[in-house]
């Protein structure tokens, strides 16, 4: 039995470090075609009408803060496993996350901050009146 189990630690082993190795061929590949401008992230922070999203933002540093602490935590344990995370962490994560969405749907529900413009054929502005569509320029209302 001893010796299965030092084999099957070796080739997890194995397993893992050819993880390792495809993930960091995977990271630099994606890090050079970014300082070659193949891929654009001039835009990764900025709404439609090209202004800096608060909550894109907060998404982003609190994902980055999230994971190099735990990748910190994962090096520092001994016995290689990983650990807990706290249930007050995946909240805030979850709170960070629901306001990039709710930031996003705010975006797309109010077209003139968006720079577009509505469907309805009045420029985006106030929707028409509760009868219906205005009348056109010049039309009689009898």
């Amino acid at each position: 039995m001893g010796a299965a189990a030092g084999l099957s630690g070796f080739v997890m082993s194995v397993c893992g470090y050819i993880l390792c190795a495809f993930l960091g061929l995977l990271a630099g590949t994606i890090i050079v075609m970014i300082w070659q401008e193949k891929i654009d992230l001039s835009a990764l922070l900025n709404e439609f009408n090209g202004q800096a999203s608060m909550s894109r933002f907060q998404l982003l540093i609190f994902t980055f803060v999230i994971a190099i602490s735990l990748f910190d935590l994962v090096g520092k344990r001994s016995d290689g496993t990983f650990p807990d995370v706290p249930q007050g962490v995946l909240t805030l994560l979850g709170i960070s996350a629901s306001t990039y969405a709710v930031g996003k749907g705010i975006s797309y529900s109010n077209p003139t901050a968006a720079g577009q413009t509505g469907g309805n054929g009045n420029g985006g502005g106030n929707p028409p009146p509760a009868g219906g569509a205005p009348p056109a320029a010049g039309a009689g209302g009898n």
